[in-house]
């Protein structure tokens, strides 16, 4: 998950607050009223499940980063992405196993994932965080919509854009 690959890796604190907030979601998601609550918003998305998908996940994200404000922890915003990237797959494997999106390929799964992405930075950016560079997101969105965001590399430099990291 976070910290693998080409990418920079995670500090030992950012892998703990991205399995809680993992955590705090996948109990979310798995609960019996938030999950049928999350199927009838993806058929209220109709043809296009993505962004129905990508806006669930902006506002689950957008939920855990105020709730932990409101405890009195800041949260890194580094590990928004790679942890939306997690919900957004969790998301669609409910959709599948609903009957709600039939993947045909490969291609057709990234397609999903890549709109669903987008469809979640804005939702997030949407509801405010002032944490978060607003231009960077801008074009973090212009990018993944121009096949410019497929390395590692591409996609770290972005993050650290967005909230003020290295590159």
């Amino acid at each position: 998950m976070i910290g693998q690959g080409n990418t920079q890796p995670a500090t030992e604190q950012e892998n703990k607050q991205a399995q809680i907030i993992l955590q705090n979601i996948e109990q979310y998601l798995f609960d019996d009223d938030a999950y049928e609550n999350i199927v009838q918003k993806i058929r209220e998305g109709g043809e296009d499940p993505a962004t129905m998908i990508g806006a669930i996940v902006g506002q689950l994200l957008h939920a855990q980063m105020v709730s932990a404000r409101g405890a009195g922890k800041e949260l890194s915003r580094d590990i928004l992405i790679p942890i939306a990237a997690e919900v957004v797959n969790a998301i669609i494997e409910i959709a599948m196993d609903e009957g709600l999106i039939n993947i045909q390929d490969e291609s057709q799964l990234e397609q999903i994932q890549g709109d669903a992405m987008i469809a979640a930075v804005d939702a997030y950016m949407s509801l405010g965080d002032d944490g978060v560079n607003k231009e960077a997101a801008g074009q973090f969105t212009q990018n993944v919509m121009q096949g410019r965001m497929n390395s590692p590399q591409a996609q770290q430099g972005m993050i650290n854009n967005m909230v003020g990291g290295a590159a």
